[in-house]
C-alpha cells in the first residue's frame, strides 16, 4: 500500500504525556470499594449492576501461553488475583463468574514445538497440565470456565468477519488486519497506555516473531495488527473465508470472553506487561465488534516482579520456575510474600524479602499455637471478669477489625491489613505475658475471638486450608483427613521406637545417649510427622501441630544454615593453616621461587627486574616491600613460637598473630 492511502498513527514523544480517554462510569450500585482501574490511571469506586442478578459480576482473566514451565512472574499474577477474587467472593459477598483462557496456539508455541520435534498440541497440553499442577500447589482456585484458543476457532472466525463488516478490519494476501486508523477516527485507541500508541517496537512484539517482514507491506498502516494469520508451510491450519490460517494473538481473548461474558464485562485482569499492545488491542477489537464505547468497566493489572532487583530472564540466569521456588519455600510462605506487597506495584523477590515473609508467618504460627495451648489448658471455670487490660485488648481487636476492613476496601491493600493483624498479635502477646507475670489467667473468650478473627481473614486471603472449619483457629494441618488409626500409626511407631532407644540407654546408664535420643525425636522425627516440640525450660515443653511441609522446609533451612557455618569454619581454618605455613618461609626466600614473575633479585631477596628483564617500577617496588615487611613480621612471630615451644616442651599452636581471621 502507498503511504498516502492511509495516515499513520503518530508516535508520542517521551516528554509528552497523553491523557487517559474518558471512562464511562457503569450504571448500578456504587460500593465503598476503590479499585485501581488501568482505564483511568487511578482509583475509582466499584459499581456493579444489581438488576436481576444480585451481587453478581463477571471477570475475565488473561491465562498463560503454555509453551514452557510456569515461573515466578506467573505466581505473582495468579496468586495476586486469586487473593482479590477470594476477597470479593468470601469477604465482600459477590457472586463471580470467573473465566480464564489458555493460549494453546501462537508463535511461541509453534517455535518451541518445532525445536522439540513434537506437535504444537502435545507441547501445549504438557505445559497446560503442568501449569494447573502448579496452581493447585499454590492454592489458586480454578476458573469457573476455561477457554482454549484451539476450541474456539469457529467463534474467532465469526468474530473477525463481523469486525470486517463493521468497517474496522480488512483482508490482505490471506491474512486479516485490524484497521487502527479507521478505528481511531470513531473510538479511542490505546486506552490503557496512550503514550505507547505509535511505539513500533511494542507493536512488532505484539505481532509475534513468526510474522514475516513482508507482512508490513500487506498492511494499510504499520501499526495495524493481525486478527487472522495466513499459515506458512509446517504451521497449524484452520479453514476460514480468507484461506487456511490461524488466529492472531489478541483476537482470541476478545472472542472467547465475549462468547461467555457478553458485550460488557465488569473486570478484566492480567500482568502489567500485557497492557500494550495486547490488552489495548483486545479493547479495540471488542468495541469494533459491538460498536460500543466500553467493553471492560475495570481493567486491573498486577505489578512487575523483579528477581534480586533485576528483570527475570534466562540470559541473566535468574529465571525461577514455580516448582523451583516450591523446593525452597512452602506455598503458604509464597502467598504470605505476595500478601505483604500491594498487588499493583512492582515488587522484588529475593532471599531477604522471602525471609521477611517467613518471619511474619512464624509470628502468626507461634501466636496460634499459644492461643491453642491457652484454650486447651485453661478451664472456663477460672475467673473471666474483664479488667481494664481485657477492655483495652478488646478495643485493639475492634480497631483492627475496622482498619483491616478499610484497607481491603482501599484497592485490596492486603499489605497494611496484614501489618495491622501483626500489630494485634503483638499486643495480644504482651497481654498474655503480663497475665503470666501477674499470675492471672488470660480471658478465654477474648483470646478465642482474636485468634478466630485472624483465622477468618487468613481464610479470606487463602492462607488457611479450605477444610479448616469456621470454629477452628490457625492455619490448620493435614490432620483429620483420614481415620484415627491411619493418622496415629506413624506417630505411635515413632514413640515406640523412641521408648525402645531410651530404655536401652537407661539400662546401659548412658545419660548422654538418652538426651541425644530426645533431641533426635524433637528435631528429626516428629517434624516429619507434623508435630513440633518447643522446650520451655529444662523440664517443660509445648507440643504443636503444624503443616508437615512447613516443618520439613524449616529443617532444610536449618541444615543449610549449619552447613554454611561449617563451610565458613573450614574456610577460616584453611586460611589459618595456609598463613601459618607461609609464616615458615624466611622473607629472603619469599619471591626467589617466583621465576615466572621476576628474573633478578637483590641480596635481601627482593625482586629488581620482571621476567622480561625490565626494572621493577617504584610503585611495584613499594607494594613488594610492604609484602616483604609483613612476611618479616609473620616469620619472626613463627620463630618466637618455636622458641617458646622449645622452652616449654610443647608443640607450637596457631595464633591470631600468626594467622589471619
Amino acid at each position: 500500500m502507498s503511504e498516502n492511502s492511509s495516515p499513520k498513527l503518530e508516535s508520542t514523544s517521551a516528554n509528552t504525556k497523553k491523557p487517559f480517554p474518558e471512562w464511562i462510569k457503569p450504571k448500578g450500585k456504587e460500593t465503598e470499594l476503590l479499585i485501581n482501574n488501568s482505564l483511568t490511571g487511578g482509583k475509582v469506586p466499584f459499581v456493579f449492576n444489581e438488576s436481576g442478578k444480585g451481587r453478581s459480576l463477571t471477570w475475565y482473566a488473561c491465562g498463560p501461553t503454555v509453551y514452557d514451565a510456569s515461573h515466578m512472574g506467573h505466581a505473582r499474577t495468579y496468586i495476586s488475583f486469586d487473593i482479590i477474587r477470594r476477597i470479593m467472593k468470601n469477604y465482600l459477598g459477590f457472586n463471580i463468574q470467573y473465566v480464564m483462557n489458555i493460549t494453546d496456539i501462537d508463535d511461541k508455541i509453534i517455535i518451541r514445538a518445532n525445536e522439540n520435534g513434537i506437535s504444537h498440541s502435545d507441547l501445549s497440553k504438557k505445559w497446560e497440565t503442568a501449569f494447573f499442577e502448579d496452581m493447585k500447589l499454590l492454592n489458586v482456585l480454578p476458573p469457573d470456565a476455561l477457554t482454549r484458543v484451539t476450541e474456539y476457532v469457529p467463534q474467532i472466525v465469526e468474530y473477525v468477519e463481523k469486525i470486517i463488516s463493521n468497517g474496522f478490519a480488512y483482508e490482505s494476501n490471506g491474512s486479516v488486519y485490524f484497521d487502527t486508523v479507521a478505528f481511531s477516527k470513531a473510538h479511542d485507541y490505546g486506552k490503557l497506555e496512550p503514550n505507547s500508541v505509535g511505539n513500533e517496537k511494542l507493536a512488532a512484539e505484539g505481532e509475534g516473531s513468526l510474522t514475516a517482514t513482508s507482512a508490513v507491506s500487506e498492511k494499510r498502516s504499520g501499526f495495524d495488527f493481525a486478527l487472522w494469520k495466513k499459515s506458512k508451510p509446517g504451521e497449524p491450519v484452520w479453514n476460514s473465508p480468507w484461506g487456511e490460517g490461524r488466529p492472531g494473538w489478541h483476537i482470541e481473548c476478545s472472542a472467547m470472553a465475549s462468547d461467555l461474558l457478553g458485550g460488557n464485562i465488569d473486570i478484566h485482569s492480567g500482568g502489567s506487561d500485557l497492557k500494550f499492545p495486547h490488552h489495548d488491542n483486545e479493547l479495540a477489537q471488542s468495541e469494533a465488534f459491538y460498536g460500543n464505547r466500553q467493553w471492560i468497566n475495570y481493567f486491573v493489572h498486577s505489578g512487575h516482579l523483579l528477581i534480586d532487583g533485576l528483570k527475570m530472564s534466562k540470559s541473566l540466569k535468574n529465571f525461577i520456575t514455580i516448582k523451583q521456588a516450591l523446593e525452597k519455600y512452602t506455598s503458604r510462605q509464597m502467598r504470605m510474600f505476595f500478601i505483604l506487597h500491594k498487588y499493583d506495584k512492582a515488587m522484588n523477590y529475593s532471599p531477604e524479602s522471602m525471609g521477611y515473609a517467613i518471619e511474619m508467618e512464624k509470628t502468626f504460627v507461634e501466636f496460634f499455637h499459644t492461643a491453642k495451648q491457652i484454650l486447651r489448658d485453661s478451664p472456663l471455670s477460672l475467673p473471666q471478669f474483664w479488667t481494664q487490660a481485657e477492655k483495652d485488648l478488646n478495643k485493639h481487636l475492634q480497631n483492627a477489625n475496622d482498619q483491616v476492613h478499610q484497607f481491603i476496601l482501599d484497592n485490596f491493600n492486603t499489605s497494611d491489613a496484614l501489618k495491622t493483624l501483626s500489630d494485634l498479635v503483638n499486643k495480644t502477646n504482651v497481654y498474655i505475658r503480663t497475665c503470666a507475670e501477674q499470675k492471672t489467667n488470660p480471658r478465654l473468650n477474648l483470646i478465642s475471638a482474636i485468634a478466630e478473627y485472624i483465622t477468618y481473614i487468613f481464610s479470606v486471603f487463602g492462607l488457611t486450608e479450605s477444610s479448616t472449619a469456621s470454629s477452628m483457629i490457625g492455619f490448620g494441618s493435614n490432620a483429620g483427613k483420614g481415620n484415627i488409626e491411619e493418622e496415629m500409626t506413624p506417630i505411635l511407631n515413632a514413640l515406640t521406637q523412641f521408648r525402645s532407644e531410651v530404655r536401652a540407654s537407661a539400662i546401659a546408664k548412658d545419660t548422654t545417649s538418652i538426651l541425644k535420643t530426645c533431641d533426635n525425636l524433637r528435631d528429626e522425627v516428629l517434624p516429619l510427622l507434623g508435630v513440633k516440640i518447643d522446650d520451655k525450660s529444662a523440664t517443660t515443653a509445648m507440643w504443636k501441630f503444624e503443616d508437615k511441609e512447613t516443618l520439613k522446609k524449616e529443617m532444610e533451612q536449618k541444615k543449610e544454615i549449619e552447613k554454611k557455618k561449617q563451610a565458613d569454619k573450614e574456610e577460616k581454618e584453611r586460611k589459618l593453616k595456609e598463613k601459618f605455613e607461609k609464616s615458615k618461609i624466611p622473607p629472603q626466600q619469599l619471591f626467589i621461587n617466583e621465576t615466572d614473575k621476576y628474573s633478578k633479585f637483590n641480596e635481601l631477596g627482593m625482586p629488581t627486574h620482571d621476567k622480561e628483564g625490565v626494572e621493577i617500577t617504584k610503585s611495584q617496588l613499594k607494594k613488594l616491600q610492604k609484602e616483604y615487611d609483613n612476611q618479616t613480621k609473620e616469620h619472626n612471630n613463627y620463630l618466637k613460637s618455636l622458641s617458646s615451644t622449645t622452652s616449654s616442651s610443647s608443640p607450637p599452636t596457631l595464633t591470631s598473630t600468626q594467622s589471619p581471621q
